[in-house]
């Protein structure tokens, strides 16, 4: 802090010249002796321990007479500082050697800042103890909040409501107020702060949290507080919270409700899409392995899980976790198709569903954005192997596997079924029914004698169904 004054100590007093004073010396007032000044009683007695006016200032007779120059000064349970001429000084900062700097102000070399108001008096804590705040020019034109201790020292750092200086590596748990550094010591308030937080548990990478202090320069603690239109959550300690966060205890129900406060240096609630590793409660392997999944935050807090979400215009998926569904799914969803109440990744090609498994097949793939649920005609790869898969457009079953026959093609759980690989024709036996269908797997309808590779002669209705099959031409 730039207060645009000069340092001063207490050691050794100067030399005073009458010539520097306005003081006249008279048989019963002051007297210069031995280079000293006292003032004497009409008495003739010496005046000792109290302030005595000459001019317009005021010097202070110390208990054996002596007037005091460059020291600070006790006097009826106040403080005051009389400068090199020995007047006491008003409206102004001192930076004072501190006698007790070894167990308070260790941190600063030795020196403390006070400021001596119109009176003269420094100001101080009240007789209550508690920390008062007061408003206080600098040399800027700003002006600030400052509190002091009981001695008239400013305080700066964490300071807890006794006008204590809070230090150590618990100073910002029991601190209050946070008042600057040592040359600062202005009350934050209104504002964001990045301060030193030791411990590893809370702190970033680089030691440190965010801190919320209020207009009145107390920190925000146990609370969640929306702040530039961003909801923050401030823990018993003031620290504002970042990454997972557990809510159940707040949540109503039984179910475990997550919440996302970003990174360390941004710490607000996350809301909508964002993409992180899941935490090690919920998901013990994917944090294990740092592996990431996106998530959809609530404005409420906690994020979507076992759903079906429209989102932006599409539909996604989303686990008990909240991990956003990707890839081919077998999942037994309720009546309105919205929570997913079972589900199982399907990975292996040679294991599809039947058509009489339970449960609905839907895709969450790439286009147009990844984790969309597909509807309609799309292709899905399986460990290298490409299927045709057709599902429902629309309804409260859109995105489920259709099962029938569409376009002449058969489908079971959205899978388009085909002959192996190398077939010309082949049979397909789908509810009851014989179909002949094509390397392609379409149904050949009112064909007769189609000839296989093998030599085999095929034949059908007018629906597809086989009529004849056999190694010599139907007649």
């Amino acid at each position: 802090m730039n207060r645009g004054l000069k340092v001063t100590a207490l050691a050794g007093s100067a030399l005073l010249l009458a010539a520097g004073m306005q003081i006249t010396s008279h048989a019963a007032g002051w007297k210069l002796e031995a280079g000293v000044w006292h003032y004497y009683l009409s008495d003739g007695t010496m005046d000792t321990d109290c302030f005595r006016r000459s001019g317009n200032d005021f010097f202070y007779l110390d208990e054996n007479g002596d007037m005091a120059v460059n020291r600070l000064v006790e006097y009826n349970g106040n403080y005051y500082y009389v400068n090199s001429s020995g007047a006491r000084v008003s409206n102004e900062w001192r930076k004072l050697e501190n006698d007790d700097y070894y167990d308070y102000y260790d941190d600063y070399d030795g020196y403390a800042w006070y400021y001596f108001k119109a009176d003269g008096r420094a100001c101080k804590a009240p007789y209550s103890g508690k920390t008062v705040f007061v408003s206080l020019p600098v040399a800027s034109g700003a002006v600030n909040q400052y509190a002091f201790d009981e001695h008239g020292r400013m305080l700066y750092g964490w300071v807890d409501e006794n006008s204590t200086r809070q230090t150590g590596d618990d100073a910002w748990r029991t601190g209050v107020y946070y008042c600057g550094g040592p040359e600062d010591g202005a009350r934050v308030s209104g504002e964001w702060r990045e301060l030193e937080v030791y411990d590893d548990e809370v702190a970033d990478d680089f030691g440190k949290c965010w801190f919320y202090f209020l207009s009145s320069g107390r920190k925000l603690t146990d609370t969640s507080r929306v702040i530039d239109n961003r909801r923050y959550l401030f823990e018993a300690d003031g620290n504002a919270h970042f990454l997972w966060y557990d809510d159940t205890a707040a949540a109503s129900g039984s179910d475990a409700v997550h919440s996302y406060y970003n990174t360390s240096d941004q710490c607000w609630l996350a809301t909508g899409w964002f993409k992180t590793v899941p935490p090690e409660e919920i998901d013990a392997d994917a944090y294990s392995a740092g592996e990431e999944y996106w998530f959809y935050g609530l404005s409420r807090g906690g994020v979507v899980t076992s759903q079906i979400r429209y989102i932006d215009g599409h539909r996604y998926g989303f686990n008990e976790k909240g991990e956003m569904l990707h890839g081919l799914y077998l999942m037994d969803v309720d009546d309105d198709g919205a929570e997913i109440l079972s589900y199982r990744k399907l990975e292996d090609p040679w294991a599809l569903p039947e058509a009489d498994a339970a449960g609905e097949v839907y895709y969450f793939g790439d286009m147009p954005k990844e984790g969309v649920m597909a509807t309609g005609k799309t292709t899905v790869e399986l460990e290298g192997v490409r299927f045709s898969y057709r599902f429902k457009t629309s309804g409260s079953d859109r995105g489920t596997g259709v099962t029938g026959i569409f376009d002449s093609y058969i489908y079971v759980k959205g899978c388009q079924i085909k002959p192996e690989e190398g077939m010309r024709y082949s049979i397909i036996v789908y509810d009851g029914s014989s179909y002949l269908v094509n390397s392609s797997g379409k149904i050949q309808k009112n064909r007769k004698n189609l000839r296989d590779a093998d030599g085999c002669y095929y034949s059908s209705d007018s629906k597809g169904i086989v009529t004849y099959q056999g190694y010599d031409k139907q007649a």
